[in-house]
């Protein structure tokens, strides 16, 4: 009964939000917005992204429709060309909250008047009702994500001049928008250089209602999203900022939220409110891993375009005053070089990262880590089986000895780099006795058990007679003894479970509590 009336109360306040916004200007509907171009493409046209109709709507704003594989139809996108133009520009993805669409951020948030001055290209996609996830509605399936993170960027290398340097792709939004750009950071760490969220929510596992809302407004049934919160723990895990707040290390991260009232108003907005505390949690996990990160949470402000207006204002001179302090320590620094270590978290079953390509045969959804990865070797948590190549880090033709230990027992190998200097491995991990194919309430415990073994993989370069050949092996033998012992064990954390701590010497943590963008400079 409690469900029912949070799900009928958010539905309801979502109706009433869309519906204050329409008479602020056009708000078209989804026939209305496409209708004009005709049927959707089918056959051979429907199977890559093309552009069906562009627009000039002022001197450096455009808006397009392209076809969607990723979606299975049509949809718009706005684009701000750079206020300071440039051979080549930086980008800013800036995405739309729930209720919204692609319009929204220029019609209502002032993008257009406020990125005058910067250099960024800007990018203002549809993300329809806002869920920034894959969703099953019907027969269909919405993959957002595929179309907000590789059809894009295909579209903008095909259409614009851009910097693809991971330093100048930035992710922002408001609302659900910053939850998406916040997830796609976290997902694709090698891809982004920074991400900013207004007025996010950055712990689904929270706000379990509110995700349902979004996803049933677009069609979905309850709970199809990212499942049961407790019996598909892990989809809900592998879709949440919070949970894998460990791979935005090193990105410039930057949120903020409303108090959830206005100064001598005694009504409170409690949408914002609600965000505010989430966004407090998601400042102190990260800064119990040590993670750089700006957080804002203001004295007043409420969950409108007010607020985000402002907040997007306050972000650009952020990143004004970073252009123009380029030699400062604040700049990032700790970029993954080439074979240099790094750990990612991930609940896909098949996922590129920094050049290493990790493909996993599981029956349940699990989040993975991958981690202590470099030239030396890896480790990997979970259940199921692998297959991992690397980049190319090594000598073409040369052999390597690899070492392979985890809980299906230890496999000693050699291996020849292929022509492109890359190795690949393949092998078990924990056992799939622990992962039924029909799940029921005998085996409802087998869906985790197994999942924090840890398998091991160490390379070195193969002992050849030559001194010189024996020292690089020698070399590689340091390191992959190095990566054995700084393997981790850790479990993927758990949002409700998660403990905070102070925060660790030499961690910078930029915070503001102030009410109006021009006190909101980092200290």
């Amino acid at each position: 009964m409690r469900r029912s009336l949070i799900i009928a109360m958010g539905a309801r306040a979502i109706r009433t939000l869309t519906a204050a916004r329409s008479h602020r200007g056009r708000y078209p509907a989804r026939d209305q917005t496409t209708s004009f171009l005709g049927p959707e493409p089918r056959g051979k046209d429907a199977r890559t992204w093309h552009i069906r109709d562009k627009r000039k709507l002022s001197p450096r704003l455009r808006e397009f429709f392209l076809y969607s594989p990723a979606l299975g139809r049509t949809v718009g996108v706005r684009v701000l060309l750079p206020g300071i133009p440039a051979e080549v520009s930086p980008v800013i993805h800036l995405f739309h909250g729930g209720g919204d669409d692609f319009r929204s951020w220029t019609d209502f948030g002032s993008a257009e008047e406020l990125t005058l001055d910067s250099p960024y290209l800007v990018v203002m996609p549809d993300g329809g009702a806002g869920t920034y996830s894959r969703l099953a509605v019907g027969s269909e399936v919405h993959d957002w994500p595929r179309f907000h993170t590789e059809e894009i960027p295909a579209f903008l290398k095909a259409n614009f001049s851009v910097d693809w340097a991971p330093a100048s792709q930035l992710a922002a939004g408001l609302s659900m928008g910053g939850y998406g750009a916040m997830k796609y950071a976290a997902w694709h760490p090698d891809r982004y250089g920074s991400a900013a969220a207004f007025s996010s929510p950055l712990d689904p596992l929270s706000t379990v209602p509110a995700f349902d809302i979004i996803a049933m407004r677009e069609g979905a049934r309850s709970l199809s999203l990212f499942g049961d919160p407790a019996l598909d723990r892990s989809e809900w895990l592998a879709n949440s900022p919070y949970a894998l707040a460990e791979n935005l290390r090193g990105l410039d991260l930057w949120f903020s939220a409303g108090s959830g009232s206005l100064e001598g108003a005694k009504d409170r907005d409690l949408l914002e409110s609600m965000i505010s505390s989430q966004g407090e949690r998601f400042s102190a996990r990260l800064n119990s891993l040590g993670i750089r990160h700006s957080w804002f949470p203001r004295t007043s402000g409420l969950h409108n375009w007010t607020s985000w207006e402002r907040e997007l204002g306050a972000w650009l001179k952020t990143l004004a005053k970073r252009r123009n302090y380029a030699s400062s320590d604040r700049r990032r620094t700790d970029r993954v070089a080439d074979g240099g270590q790094f750990t990612f978290l991930t609940g896909h079953a098949l996922f590129d990262i920094h050049g290493w390509r990790v493909e996993i045969s599981r029956r349940r959804a699990q989040v993975v880590r991958f981690d202590a990865v470099s030239a030396a070797g890896f480790s990997l948590t979970g259940t199921g089986s692998f297959r991992v190549r690397t980049p190319g880090l090594f000598d073409p033709g040369r052999r390597y000895d690899i070492s392979v230990s985890g809980p299906s027992g230890d496999n000693a190998y050699q291996q020849k780099a292929d022509k492109k200097g890359r190795l690949t491995f393949t092998g078990r991990l924990a056992a799939a006795m622990h992962d039924p194919i029909i799940p029921g309430k005998r085996t409802a415990h087998f869906a985790t058990l197994g999942q924090d073994e840890v398998t091991t993989v160490r390379i070195a370069s193969a002992r050849v007679d030559t001194a010189g050949d024996r020292r690089h092996g020698a070399a590689a033998d340091d390191g992959a003894a190095a990566i054995d012992g700084a393997r981790s064990t850790a479990d993927v954390p758990d949002p409700s479970q998660t403990e905070t701590t102070d925060d660790p010497t030499g961690v910078y943590i930029e915070s503001g509590r102030e009410s109006t963008a021009a006190q909101s400079s980092e200290r």
